[in-house]
């Protein structure tokens, strides 16, 4: 073994001398230099130094500065004094505090032997430091590990063995401790085999530790940030980072700021309306029972909706504030849709080459009002939307580049999708067809079959295996592969009456939804996705983005054979499910975009995106967005009124206890009443709500709320309408429509 253990000093004159012999008793065995670094200090340490070279001739070796230049400074000097004067073959770097003992320095240089490893880092365990250096040090670990991509536990640790061969290779110029996180991530960045080992560390003796000082701590930081512009492209975060201050495209990168921009505006223009959707309060409950129920598990999740945006919302809807507000929500729409408007963009720059056509299709998504709404709230089309657009944007690539990474995008966007609304179910269907005819089309005749069945494989594997996974759920879970589509909360009968006006006529049907289109897109975009739509064929752009028009036919068929009801006030007199024309706005803006291509060409751009910005501003500044006017319309309806009213009362004299109550259709009242959903006994308790139907009293039940609306009543009714179960327990609020019984005597 022949190591040079090099050990910057400053104001140690009561620890150098210890830990130096220290070292030099533990190396004896071996070819072994130490290299004191005297950082100017104002104390005896340069002469406790000269003494110890003096005792110890040729093996310690001293280097006086002058005046204190810093840590980082230090530790320079003495790997270029250790790699010029020392014929070492490993470099140990070190602290003269006494903090750290020699006999694990063997340790580590066997374990760079035996691991072929260039380096050796040490962490601390445990840090024997009073608690705000402690945390100090942790902070500083995890911006170096943001900033520089370091994987280092203990980034500041002075236990570190070095080849010289690496040593000889660096560049080194950070001041104060970046010396450190420089050292490894320029040591990473030569592809040098790093490992760490965890260190004994003991307790300071003597003096006072001076990088904890400000004037210290700020020449670190401003030394870490001097290091991270160097060295910060090798990163994740420093990749992101130099794409938002020179982005490759500047045109997008100033759409998603702006469509952040006009997101955060948006959020705050619709205010109280953000949760006038039955369905956005259920999200919000959905996701909240996951951490907090009576059974609480993904169980919760449920089997009718599917799990992706719920999933997506768990790390915020724990915030009390934000659940309450639906915020925990909204954010995942909020980000759906400034990803939604940057697929857009892309899209239409790649089947177009013009970056008019590519703003243009963003700014039909961006300032449609439907969408700026929608965005606002925690339901799910715009999640469902952007990944719709990033599958098609994939596809579109893989098209024309035949690169497996698009491919592999291509199918993990579906499969997004496919967890996010049943929509995508069409998507990633029609999409696997189009990656066989592509590649039918595309291969040599012996070959056909076999190719494309190995391209649709590939996308299929991914692409569907979020559809596999939700019928294995629904069989695991109720026992039932359809369950999501026959269960007892999900039957179409449910939500289509018997009376609809498109159940079996096509003709009904196809006007309904060309209707609900107009309601979202306006009158005027629909024609020039037309007037696109005729560019788009003479120019023989890629077809493919035109497949979501498919998810307009699905919709047609599902009102014709009664699996889902959509309302517009010219067929029906009212609106219901008006949103679900919105599903267009894809090749809609892509056709646009396309238009606008064309404008651009003939020199006419400006007027051409005026125009469409118009006619989508108009709308807003109206107030005529259909729908807002129909989420308005739900929360003006006598059943959610009911609803409120309920909840107002139990919101005001809720006193604790466990609250049986149907979720199904009460969505409002179990949101607004603010009763902890951990003491709400529901469907989805499984066990315990039919333990709690069948004996409320035994399962400890105090609060009992049925719903006995004629033709809705609950099944809490249902069960415990006049039954003995509901012996002890006292009427304390009717309305009529709703009932609530309290354990006890009235009060």
């Amino acid at each position: 073994m022949s190591v040079a253990v090099v050990m910057p000093a400053y104001r140690e004159e009561a620890n150098l001398a210890a830990t130096v012999e220290d070292f030099l008793t533990t190396l004896e065995e071996d070819e072994h230099w130490v290299v004191v670094v005297d950082d100017g200090s104002p104390d005896r340490t340069g002469e406790v130094a000269d003494r110890l070279a003096s005792r110890f001739p040729g093996r310690v070796k001293v280097v006086h500065h002058q005046a204190n230049l810093g840590y980082g400074a230090a530790v320079r000097t003495g790997i270029a004094h250790a790699l010029a004067e020392t014929g070492a073959r490993r470099i140990f770097l070190t602290d003269s505090d006494g903090q750290f003992r020699a006999h694990g320095l063997p340790e580590l240089v066997a374990d760079a032997e035996r691991e072929r490893a260039d380096v050796v880092i040490g962490y601390r365990l445990p840090r024997a430091d009073p608690l705000g250096r402690r945390l100090a040090g942790g902070a500083w670990t995890w911006l170096t590990r943001l900033l520089l991509g370091i994987r280092a536990r203990d980034v500041d640790c002075a236990y570190k063995l070095f080849d010289r061969r690496v040593l000889e290779r660096l560049d080194l110029r950070a001041d104060a401790a970046t010396i450190s996180p420089e050292l490894l991530a320029k040591a990473r960045g030569l592809g040098a085999r790093i490992i760490q080992r965890p260190v004994e560390h003991f307790p300071r003796l003597h003096g006072e530790q001076s990088g904890g000082r400000l004037p210290v701590a700020l020449r670190s930081l401003r030394s870490l940030l001097s290091l991270w512009a160097e060295v910060s492209p090798a990163t994740p975060v420093g990749r992101a980072a130099h794409r938002l201050v020179r982005p490759r495209d500047p045109v997008l990168a100033v759409l998603t700021v702006l469509a952040a921009v006009l997101s955060m505006v948006a959020w705050q223009h619709f205010g109280a309306a953000r949760l006038a959707y039955p369905d956005a309060i259920s999200h919000l409950l959905i996701s909240r029972r996951v951490i907090s129920s009576p059974t609480p598990g993904l169980a919760q999740l449920g089997g009718v909706w599917l799990p992706l945006p719920h999933l997506l919302t768990l790390p915020l809807v724990w915030i009390d504030g934000w659940y309450r507000s639906g915020t925990a929500a909204t954010v995942v729409s909020m980000i759906a849709y400034v990803l939604a408007t940057r697929s857009f963009y892309r899209t239409a720059l790649l089947l177009t080459g013009s970056r008019w056509a590519g703003v243009t299709a963003a700014a039909v998504l961006a300032l449609c009002p439907a969408v700026l709404y929608l965005q606002s709230t925690p339901m799910t089309e715009l999640p469902l939307l952007a990944c719709l657009a990033a599958t098609v944007y994939h596809l579109t690539a893989w098209r024309r580049t035949e690169d497996y990474r698009s491919l592999a995008a291509a199918g993990a966007a579906a499969l997004l999708a496919t967890l996010t609304r049943y929509e995508g179910w069409v998507i990633a269907a029609v999409a696997a067809l189009i990656v066989g005819w592509t590649v039918w089309r595309r291969s040599p005749h012996p070959r056909r079959r076999s190719r494309a069945e190995a391209h649709v494989i590939f996308y299929g594997t991914l692409a569907f295996a979020g559809m596999a996974l939700w019928l294995l759920w629904n069989v695991v879970i109720f026992g039932d592969p359809l369950y999501f589509y026959a269960g007892e909360y999900a039957k179409p009968s449910l939500w289509v009456s018997r009376d609809e006006l498109t159940v079996g006529d096509w003709g009904t049907s196809l006007r309904t939804y060309g209707y609900a289109v107009v309601s979202n897109l306006g009158p005027v975009l629909p024609v020039l996705a037309l007037a696109g739509l005729v560019a788009h064929v003479l120019r023989r752009r890629d077809p493919v983005c035109l497949a979501p028009l498919l998810l307009a036919v699905f919709f047609v068929y599902a009102l014709y054979s009664g699996q889902r009801p959509l309302h517009v006030e010219e067929i029906a007199g009212d609106l219901y499910n008006v949103r679900f024309g919105l599903i267009v706005i894809l090749p809609v803006a892509l056709l646009a975009g396309g238009l606008a291509a064309e404008a651009a060409r003939a020199g006419r751009p400006v007027a051409a995106l005026a125009g469409a910005v118009a006619v989508l501003v108009c709308p807003l500044a109206t107030g005529e967005l259909d729908v807002r006017r129909e989420a308005e319309a739900f929360r003006s309806g006598e059943a959610v009124r009911s609803g409120l009213r309920a909840a107002a009362w139990l919101r005001s004299h809720y006193d604790g206890g466990r609250v049986l109550m149907q979720s199904f259709g009460n969505e409002v009242l179990t949101f607004h009443s603010r009763v902890p959903t951990g003491s709400i006994l529901y469907e989805g308790s499984f066990r315990q709500w039919r333990a709690a139907l069948d004996d409320p009293a035994g399962s400890g039940v105090r609060w009992i709320h049925m719903r006995r609306t004629p033709g809705d009543r609950d099944r809490v009714w249902k069960a415990l309408n006049g039954a003995p179960a509901l012996r002890g327990y006292t009427p304390v609020y009717d309305d009529g429509d709703r009932v609530v019984y309290r354990a006890g005597a009235a009060r």
